[in-house]
């Protein structure tokens, strides 16, 4: 059973019935500082998009753009704001309905994974199994950037703290990572205080990615 009980499927489906608490309206703004820190190079996959603005806000900026999630209504409600936006923009963004932890299924590679609240939805199998794919859906010398929580909630459903030993053993240069910056940062939402959380841009090395 996952963090988010045994079909989480259905506990996200069940949470976009209405607007989830991390749909802040525009990109996390520590992600969109990443970016900014460390410009990716197209295409660039948005993994676990939700409704898009991340996704938006990167084809706005003249990137070509994926965005995957597993949430049907989340995947629709980003169709809908891409076509409202002018028609240049538009053609740089497509979503999908598709399983991050199946990034190879993509057939594609990418100059850049973007990664603003997912690694830390995933149980440790699962995030081993993730950093495998990411390694496969990276072009060499491509980029993934990470916005996680860093910290842990007595709670249910909830993320989990994926701190910086954590990238530093996932993403070493002996696994074929190299590890461009590292740093704390926060997480915001509409309904708590910012949340601490841990920011990363990591490339991958060329002599260690595989092909397709």
């Amino acid at each position: 059973m996952s963090r988010f009980g045994d079909d989480p499927l259905a506990f996200f489906n069940a949470v976009y019935r209405e607007l989830p608490p991390w749909e802040i309206g525009e990109p996390q703004p520590d992600m969109a500082a990443l970016l900014a820190r460390h410009p990716p190079a197209s295409p660039v996959l948005d993994v676990g998009c939700g409704s898009g603005d991340l996704a938006l806000f990167l084809a706005q900026q003249g990137c070509q753009v994926l965005g995957i999630d597993f949430v049907a209504p989340a995947i629709a409600a980003a169709q809908s704001k891409a076509s409202a936006l002018p028609a240049d923009v538009a053609r740089r963004v497509d979503f999908q309905v598709a399983d991050a932890l199946a990034l190879s299924r993509l057939e594609r590679q990418f100059g850049a994974v973007v990664d603003s609240g997912f690694l830390h939805l995933l149980d440790s199998e699962q995030s081993e199994r993730y950093v495998a794919e990411l390694a496969v859906a990276l072009r060499p010398g491509g980029r993934y950037y990470l916005h996680a929580f860093a910290v842990e909630f007595p709670v249910p459903n909830v993320p989990r703290s994926v701190d910086a030993n954590e990238i530093q053993a996932r993403f070493s240069a002996a696994n074929g990572w190299r590890i461009l910056d590292l740093y704390a940062g926060t997480f915001l939402s509409r309904v708590a205080p910012p949340v601490p959380a841990t920011c990363a841009c990591i490339e991958r090395m060329a002599a260690f990615t595989q092909g397709l």
